[in-house]
């Protein structure tokens, strides 16, 4: 089985998992895109400590298209205090959530709104890049598009599979793949100078000709990912965002991680789902009765939203429960069908 497979079955373009079934899908994400990391405690997505102790449910997940986008998470020099008497060295400070560049305008009729995927990984060179994916999905369950941008152009393939286009007057490379759900193609060009467009489609779209008409749809459309994290603490960065449902952010040269999940509805028995919770607190968030989670390593708050959804923000105990709360009234999520 390929990437491509891989990533439709166990993708964006998968059936709807648990929550803890996205949690674990992030992490392995992570684990996959970004370098090795030194050992952890025994705390994170991993640790006992935070996940969930029921529904765990292994979940793979390749990116078949990387691509190399503007970093996110830039930080404005406001500036959110812990209250008096509650010393941290944590300061809060906006953030600014992913933006994603390009889009097809019009989009083809049967295709979704996209949903977005990316995160930190390393280059060849050593340095780490922001890598983006838009995922198509379309109605007919067996076809989809995936759409990326970035710098250079990322084989995805090997050498001999790889045959050189020209496509509106400039160099570019087309893929095929077979699989047993269907052929695919990838179809690669420079945009612009010091931009590379990579268009994959598949089912009624996996053929060199659906994707050159696609790739004359392409245009620039700045597009954030609909949730979006914008209160952080300083120095952090955009650590991964899955699906439009998950938003990471990481320390700098550290393993700590703030992480928000979208999820289909709130958890009842949180004392009996958090590992390591050892109280439940009742706080507001934006005028929302809301549950905030101290573990033993630190915090979880749940956030109904008014269409009966929630989300859940992880945090460190670096972090104080005030914090955590404040942190949680500037997430934002928006709808996103255009």
């Amino acid at each position: 089985m390929n990437d491509l497979e891989l990533l439709r079955e166990h993708g964006p373009d998968a059936p709807p998992v648990s929550s803890a079934a996205l949690f674990s899908a992030r992490h392995r994400l992570m684990a996959e895109m970004g370098p090795a990391a030194p050992a952890r405690r025994q705390w994170g997505w991993r640790r006992a400590s935070w996940a969930l102790q029921h529904r765990r449910v292994g979940l793979g997940f390749a990116v078949a298209v990387v691509v190399t986008a503007a970093a996110g998470g830039s930080f404005a020099l406001s500036e959110h205090r812990a209250p008096a008497g509650r010393p941290t060295g944590v300061q809060l400070v906006a953030f600014d959530a992913p933006v994603y560049p390009i889009g097809l305008r019009p989009r083809p009729a049967g295709l979704a709104a996209p949903t977005f995927s990316g995160g930190v990984a390393r280059d060849e060179q050593g340095n780490d890049r922001q890598v983006m994916t838009a995922v198509f999905r379309a109605t007919d369950g067996v076809s989809d598009v995936y759409l990326g941008v970035g710098d250079r152009y990322v084989p995805q393939d090997a050498p001999e599979r790889i045959r050189s286009v020209s496509l509106q007057g400039v160099p570019g490379f087309v893929v095929e793949h077979d699989a047993q759900s269907g052929t695919s193609v990838v179809l690669s060009w420079q945009r612009r100078p010091g931009e590379w467009v990579t268009l994959t489609g598949h089912g009624r779209f996996g053929s060199e000709a659906a994707v050159r008409a696609l790739a004359a749809t392409v245009a620039d459309d700045a597009q954030p990912v609909p949730l979006q994290v914008r209160l952080a603490p300083a120095g952090w960065r955009l650590s991964a965002f899955k699906d439009n449902k998950i938003v990471t952010l990481r320390a700098p040269d550290s393993v700590e991680e703030l992480s928000v999940n979208l999820v289909g509805a709130p958890e009842r028995d949180l004392m009996g789902l958090v590992s390591g919770a050892k109280r439940v607190s009742t706080v507001q968030v934006n005028g929302r009765v809301s549950d905030l989670v101290q573990t033993l390593n630190g915090w979880f708050l749940q956030v109904p939203l008014p269409d009966g959804t929630a989300f859940h923000l992880q945090a460190p105990a670096m972090l104080t429960g005030e914090q955590v709360v404040a942190v949680g009234t500037q997430v934002i999520v928006t709808p996103h069908g255009r």
